[in-house]
């Protein structure tokens, strides 16, 4: 009977990799940290898997199966240097701890070849424990890519130590190449040549749509994955998603018309596939889970801002993508959450802060700057909202829905941009609530005289944050030069006043008529009060004749 060694006993390795390597006659060894697993796998040599949908339920019995303490490195290695296969379900930070024993077991097999499938989620798997075996061991291995695809939930409290409920999902597709020994003959283990496409699936299909469904669902105030899918909106929205990671795949894939359809075809069929599987109920896959942990998950290369890049490197327009990211910004994570509170202090300065955090990628960068014109715009004035709220002042739900989002024509929004909520504005008077992210610039303008009238007089005072006023004046070239700055390179030809006036937190400064003005917000944004006569903002003249005064 040959030997599978199993790292991690969790719910991959218990759940999935071992119930499929017992079914085809294997024996499967557990090696597993804790304790309790160790002593139960032990103690009863076997435990069951119940594969259930909505048409029923199987059960299916695993084993035979024993465990070894992690901890007992001797026993480890020992095993490592007996096993037919080895798989590893760990979780990318501990991979580099299995190096010890695998170089120990490598050292003992001597020239037998020995095969590892990974079955990780991350890109990078196979690479970090190639490199932390090879910093111990010269000897080759096979460090084999995986793509895991059954979905199984936490254990219900109160539920049997062993013993999980799983979909009936039997695909492990494992790349072909990477095996330095024969391929296990086992039913479900699918060698796949192009494994690049098969993890492009999984991540820009299938955890993609996951995470899709998990954060629109959060703002709709679903509890579980099922409950999203009852929401036809939803799904039609994540479908939408879906079918432009599909194109983009198909294109990077395809090498030929023919080709394209036919990754084309594959990649929707699972996409229909995976849209039936989340309506599983007996999974009832807690939303809260499945968006669990946002900073990995908005990564560049991750679910969401990955999936639009590869839409973007591929001439694929991800506009219902770019909606769950911007859903995915405004998720609040548990307190418990990997850096809950640095998500949410980014999160109130907006998304593009917040995806420049998580990306790691400056903003000016194409794909980064395509991503934030499409953001949804329904993000940006919760956004400004909170923003206003967070300044003490009181906002209706009706109002915030209706702010006016004035990006001036530019397409530009982090670099130019307010958002603007106007409370009153008649013959003689005008009042107005200004929300400015960190750095945004709203354009130099004046109010010209008009028909009459010798043009708008305003007073602005700051509620938060702080904002750099620019006038006409006289300053030094040092000054000029802290003025411009402050502004992106193309743009440093159309300004003309640069006298800064600081306005912090409750501070305030009048305009006259007809004054070239331009203003920048501060490294946490501003929300400012405008009061003045009254505002006829289509009749703004811009020094920069690429501006349009145009609203969202």
């Amino acid at each position: 009977m040959p030997t599978l060694l199993q790292f991690g006993a969790g719910n991959i390795g218990r759940g999935f990799i071992a119930p499929t390597f017992s079914a085809a006659g294997w024996r499967v060894v557990f090696v597993e940290v804790d304790q309790r697993l160790v002593a139960g796998l032990q103690r009863r040599g076997g435990y069951r898997v119940v594969e259930a949908d909505g048409a029923g339920e199987r059960v299916v019995a695993v084993g035979p199966v024993s465990a070894i303490d992690a901890r007992d490195a001797g026993a480890v290695a020992a095993a490592v240097a007996a096993a037919d296969l080895v798989a590893t379900a760990v979780g990318l930070a501990v991979l580099p701890r299995l190096a010890p024993a695998l170089a120990a077991g490598l050292e003992r097999r001597g020239e037998r070849p020995l095969d590892v499938l990974v079955c990780e989620n991350g890109a990078e798997a196979c690479a970090i424990l190639r490199r932390a075996v090879a910093a111990l061991s010269a000897r080759p291995f096979g460090a084999v890519r995986t793509a895991i695809g059954r979905m199984i939930p936490a254990p219900a409290p109160g539920a049997d130590l062993l013993d999980l409920v799983v979909e009936p999902y039997h695909h492990l597709p494992v790349e072909a190449a990477a095996f330095t020994g024969p391929l296990p003959a086992v039913a479900q283990v699918e060698p796949c040549g192009d494994f690049d496409l098969v993890l492009g699936q999984k991540l820009y299909l299938h955890n993609l749509t996951h995470a899709c469904l998990a954060y629109a669902g959060h703002l709709r105030g679903c509890a579980t994955i099922p409950d999203c899918m009852d929401q036809p909106g939803l799904v039609a929205d994540a479908r939408a998603a879906g079918a432009e990671a599909a194109e983009a795949l198909a294109r990077a894939h395809g090498r030929d018309p023919a080709g394209i359809a036919a990754v084309r075809a594959t990649c929707l069929a699972m996409l229909d596939d995976l849209l039936r599987r989340y309506r599983n109920r007996r999974l009832a896959d807690p939303v809260a889970r499945v968006a669990r942990d946002p900073w990995r998950k908005l990564a560049a290369d991750d679910r969401l801002v990955g999936a639009a890049r590869l839409c973007l490197r591929h001439g694929v327009e991800p506009r219902a993508i770019c909606r769950h990211i911007g859903a995915a910004c405004a998720y609040r994570p548990a307190a418990d959450e990997p850096g809950a509170e640095r998500f949410l202090a980014l999160r109130a300065q907006g998304p593009l802060a917040l995806l420049a955090a998580a990306t790691g990628l400056p903003p000016t960068e194409p794909s980064m700057t395509a991503i934030a014109t499409l953001l949804p715009l329904d993000v940006r004035r919760d956004q400004a909202a909170r923003a206003m709220r967070a300044a003490g002042l009181v906002l209706r739900d009706d109002e915030a829905a209706a702010l006016e989002l004035a990006d001036f024509g530019l397409g530009r929004w982090d670099e130019f941009g307010l958002a603007i909520h106007v409370y009153v504005n008649t013959a003689r008077c005008c009042a107005k609530e200004l929300v400015m992210l960190p750095g945004q610039c709203c354009p130099e303008h004046r109010h010209p005289p008009l028909d009459g009238d010798p043009g708008k007089e305003e007073t602005f005072r700051v509620r938060q944050g702080e904002v750099f006023l620019f006038l006409p004046g006289e300053p030094g070239a040092a000054a000029q030069e802290r003025a411009l700055a402050l502004l992106p390179a193309d743009k440093h030809g159309v300004v003309t006043a640069f006298r800064c006036v600081h306005l912090r937190t409750g501070e305030q400064c009048t305009l006259a008529p007809d004054t070239r003005h331009w203003f920048v917000a501060g490294r946490e944004g501003a929300v400012v009060s405008e009061f003045s006569t009254r505002s006829r903002d289509e009749a703004d003249v811009f020094t920069d004749p690429a501006i349009r005064r145009v609203a969202g």
